[in-house]
């Protein structure tokens, strides 16, 4: 795959994408579309961006971007009262300042290593 499908059931609670030739999520991907949503597995893609807004309406607790050419942490405002887990292990990311991780109030893990 080199994009989120978009025949996906709207009543997912968990989905898995890993291992594909996904490079960007866009705001359309997402947004809106898939209110139960608290698992998504996006690792080992090509991912460099993430548009912001895309996860709007979803409840997400865990998002796996673990293995992508990510080089910032994405901004996730939308998840920021529900996201519990987020790995962005083996990305490219060289610098975080406190205020791109401060409004995830509910995060409890956070891995970062090999970036």
């Amino acid at each position: 795959l080199t994009s989120v499908p978009g025949d996906i059931t709207p009543n997912v609670t968990e989905l898995d994408l890993n291992q594909n030739d996904i490079t960007r999520i866009q705001q359309t991907d997402f947004n809106d579309k898939y209110t139960n949503l608290v698992y998504l597995q996006l690792s080992n893609n090509d991912i460099t961006s993430m548009e912001i807004g895309c996860f709007k309406g979803t409840i997400l607790k865990t998002l796996l971007l673990k293995s992508n050419k990510m080089t910032a942490i994405p901004d996730l405002r939308e998840v920021g009262n529900t996201l519990e887990i987020l790995n962005l292990g083996s990305n490219e990311i060289t610098t975080i300042t406190v205020d791109e991780l401060s409004y995830l109030t509910e995060l409890t893990d956070l891995y970062l290593f090999d970036n």
